[in-house]
């Protein structure tokens, strides 16, 4: 990963000279409270794009604004401290809500519904994957990225499969029809529990009711996603990838790019689908304003900022971008890049993997949960089962009973 952003980084120089932003470890319990020249930003990790876009914020207006970027660098604190922070009427004027339950927030009243101060019509996005974040009807957070969870399907089975539809169902079918065959073979490091928990959040909303706070998971569809899983558990190949590679720059990004080296053909990609062939978005920093904010006219244009293009383009931006000019900008360009080095088999063709590629990236619509208790109450009933400590109706009991508990807190 480190050789491709280089690389990048190389191709994607800005020669533009920027003024130091600054920074703290640990988020401040009061900032962004009262109106003034100073912005603050909650995140968990050190972030380049981040940084780099506030550098470039402060040298655009000359100085005249501040930008501070207050880290945690570990998710349980995180969690604790912004959402006291932001119930108690205080924290940072823009919150890094990826790994934060930021629909309870949005509920609460602690978020700014984005649809009125963020204008979407300025560049050409990837409209299904910010409106995927959509939630009550408002946009409470703006993904910047995202990554596809993609995976290349045995060669013996290819010709058989949907190419806009691959469910759980289908699974099965192609396990049964060939009980000895290696049907998927993933690059993202998946086990049982894993794929389990990724078809749970394509049928997220048919389990768990946010807005009503309300779960639904001690029923026989539950319990089937639990035994059809653990069915087919020996069908399938869990992270080996051969010489499989990326389509287009940071495009396929992260899951595709890890531990590969080249580019060519995107032909033979698919992604996990529900029964309608909406696929799951893999998002990369959920940005919301922090409705305490009396920043927030000045936070909003921090965040049309990083929806730009000149953002979007730069080569911090290690996910898929967002702004669709912008990912084909950085596909091109390590594209190119790794032709010269001589990692580009003859016949690829840039417009048929972006073409590709877009057919992918346009059936994601549904965004899994960030909160991260609930993540982890699914994930370790459903591992509990994979492991023959409890029955499928055992596990949709406890976690039914966990859910309800939390949700009702």
């Amino acid at each position: 990963m480190k050789k491709y952003l280089s690389i990048i980084t190389l191709v994607l120089i800005c020669t533009v000279a920027f003024s130091g932003c600054g920074s703290s470890e640990t988020p401040t319990s009061n900032s962004g409270t009262n109106a003034s020249n100073e912005l603050t930003i909650a995140a968990l990790f050190d972030d380049s794009f981040l940084e780099e876009a506030v550098r470039r914020f402060e040298y655009m207006y000359d100085g005249r604004y501040t930008v501070t970027i207050n880290r945690v660098g570990d998710f349980t604190s995180y969690t604790q401290i912004i959402n006291t922070a932001l119930m108690s009427g205080l924290g940072e004027d823009i919150i890094s809500a990826s790994h934060l339950a930021w629909q309870r927030l949005a509920d609460a009243g602690r978020l700014v519904d984005l649809n009125s101060i963020i204008d979407l019509s300025q560049g050409e996005f990837y409209q299904n994957i910010l409106d995927a974040y959509l939630y009550s009807g408002g946009r409470y957070v703006i993904p910047l990225g995202f990554n596809i969870n993609a995976f290349r399907l045995g060669d013996s089975v290819i010709t058989e499969v949907n190419p806009n539809r691959f469910s759980l169902e289908d699974v099965i079918a192609l396990a049964h029809a060939y009980p000895d065959l290696d049907l998927i073979h993933s690059p993202m490091g998946m086990c049982t529990t894993t794929l389990a928990y990724r078809i749970f959040e394509l049928y997220f909303n048919e389990f768990i009711d946010l807005a009503n706070r309300t779960a639904n998971v001690d029923n026989e569809k539950f319990v089937s996603l639990l035994e059809d899983v653990q069915s087919i558990a020996d069908n399938l190949t869990f992270g080996t990838w051969g010489i499989a590679t990326p389509v287009i720059s940071e495009t396929i990004f992260h899951n595709i790019i890890m531990n590969v080296n080249g580019i060519e053909d995107y032909t033979g990609f698919n992604i996990m689908t529900n029964s309608r062939g909406e696929g799951l978005v893999s998002a990369r920093n959920h940005m919301a304003i922090n409705a305490n904010s009396q920043n927030q006219e000045l936070a909003a244009r921090f965040l049309q900022f990083l929806l730009s293009y000149e953002m979007q383009s730069s080569p911090e931006m290690w996910a898929t971008p967002v702004n669709r000019n912008a990912a084909i900008t950085g596909s091109s360009a390590m594209l190119e890049s790794q032709r010269v080095l001589g990692f580009v088999p003859e016949g690829v063709d840039f417009e048929t993997n972006l073409n590709l590629f877009n057919s992918l990236a346009d059936r994601l619509t549904i965004a899994g949960t960030s909160d991260p208790f609930i993540g982890d109450f699914v994930r370790t009933e459903m591992t509990r089962f994979f492991d023959g400590e409890v029955t499928a109706e055992q596990a949709a009991r406890n976690l039914q009973a966990r859910l309800t508990t939390y949700l009702n807190e």
